[in-house]
């Protein structure tokens, strides 16, 4: 191509106008625009911003972001703020309305929840409203009333609340902090209560420090630690009432909590074995809170492995326990059982071992000595068996007493202390009567 021909065809190029030379959509069209395609109902449309070009997937856009306004109808005297934005497309040398990306919204004349209502909801659950680690001591709670609500729709808007509270900054020092938290506050119709919300820290200041001892810290406890103690306590309230006997012996402690789980009512056994736990497994060693570990690691097992089979604790088991004592190890204060069973389906027979020991509480004292407190369970484990061979067994006595130790063998175990020789007779014969039996349960 000639030097004259290039010359003619970059004269022709620069006569054809690019996207960046076209002038964008005046105001007023924009306004018309979201008038006739987005809101038609709109009371006023107000432009943010200068728009700007923007290429998308190989075309240039212009995209220009706005506000409109209009009424909602379905509650009079409520209007709708919506943000979004107008997309216009190139063409030639023209912008051609394209579409609207809709952005967000906001109510406007819904009456405000009162500060009696958005204290009522955060009570509900103040370790969540509070910052985390609030100690549960010396809180207050302020509704910011003249800061601006946000309401999301009818059934949600954020408001701002200021709150004073303290925590543990370290294992000596609690601190005093101010904070303003945004609460979203959320119910399930748009007359009705409020149900829920979610807290988003804006601001937070510490505004004093104050040192303890070591131990003061430790004793303090926190808004989440104080929810969970309450719930353990009203799991606890919700169970039947039970009461227990004064026990002589661990033996007598260790058959007592054998025929408690041969029952069949979970929560009447749930009590009965909570009233014989060491305190040590309660929160604050006292009645009622049962610990999370000693929940989770000794009563729900018990229960579980005692009742949730297809074959009971008491299905497998005789009316009367026979204690192992090659697997009972003993000493003044503290018995250890590793296995109180009766019918073993050829070594696999239900069974529990468990800890007896006396609390450390001092029950007084008599001739000089110091007596001993009152009998409970330190640990407690529960076996049954699920194997279907084993159930079987079990299922083929006709008379399913037969399957038990002898009734005189075992009135004269639990006669007396002295007894016990004769009752060791009765069972080793047993054993040679119907096989070795398999205790399980030992460390």
């Amino acid at each position: 191509m000639s030097v004259r021909l290039l010359l003619a065809a970059a004269a022709v190029l620069l006569l054809v106008p690019t996207a960046s030379a076209q002038t964008p959509p005046s105001e007023a069209r924009i306004r018309a625009d979201v008038l006739a395609e987005v809101h038609p109902s709109a009371t006023s449309v107000s432009l943010r911003g200068n728009g700007s070009r923007q290429l998308n997937d190989g075309v240039w856009e212009f995209v220009h972001s706005i506000t409109a306004r209009k009424p909602f109808p379905e509650m009079p005297g409520v209007e709708i703020e919506s943000y979004g934005d107008v997309v216009y497309q190139s063409h030639g040398s023209t912008y051609r309305y394209d579409r609207y990306r809709t952005g967000d919204w906001r109510y406007f004349g819904i009456p405000d929840p009162s500060p009696a209502e958005i204290q009522a909801l955060l009570d509900t659950d103040p370790a969540r409203a509070y910052p985390h680690g609030t100690l549960d001591a010396d809180r207050t709670l302020t509704v910011l009333t003249d800061e601006p609500t946000y309401w999301h729709n009818p059934e949600s808007v954020t408001v701002r609340v200021r709150m004073r509270s303290k925590q543990a900054v370290s294992n000596t020092e609690v601190a005093e902090t101010e904070t303003v938290q945004a609460v979203r506050m959320y119910r399930e119709e748009r007359a009705g209560p409020w149900t829920s919300f979610i807290t988003t820290r804006e601001s937070q200041e510490e505004i004093g420090r104050a040192s303890f001892s070591a131990d003061a810290v430790r004793a303090m406890r926190t808004l989440r630690d104080a929810a969970a103690i309450a719930q353990l306590e009203a799991e606890a309230a919700a169970l039947p009432e039970v009461s227990v006997p004064d026990f002589q012996s661990g033996d007598d402690l260790a058959r007592f909590v054998y025929q408690t789980l041969r029952g069949s009512d979970r929560a009447t056994m749930e009590a009965t074995l909570r009233a014989v736990l060491a305190p040590r497994h309660f929160v604050d060693e006292t009645a009622g809170a049962l610990g999370i570990r000693a929940k989770m690691e000794i009563l729900d097992p018990a229960l579980t492995a005692a009742l949730g089979g297809t074959s009971t604790f008491g299905d497998q088991t005789c009316a009367a326990p026979r204690l192992n004592e090659e697997r009972t190890r003993r000493s003044a204060n503290r018995t250890y059982f590793y296995g109180i069973l009766d019918v073993p389906p050829r070594g696999n027979g239900a069974s529990i071992a468990l800890e007896v020991f006396h609390e450390e509480a001092p029950g007084g004292y008599r001739n000089g000595q110091r007596l001993p407190g009152r009998l409970v369970v330190g640990d407690l484990k529960v076996y049954t068996s699920q194997d279907a061979d084993d159930l079987a067994y079990l299922a083929s006595f006709d008379d399913p007493a037969t399957a038990c130790p002898g009734v005189a063998g075992q009135a004269a175990q639990d006669a007396t202390q002295e007894a016990r020789g004769t009752v060791e007779g009765a069972v080793q014969e047993g054993r040679r009567r119907l096989g070795r039996i398999f205790g399980r349960g030992g460390n």
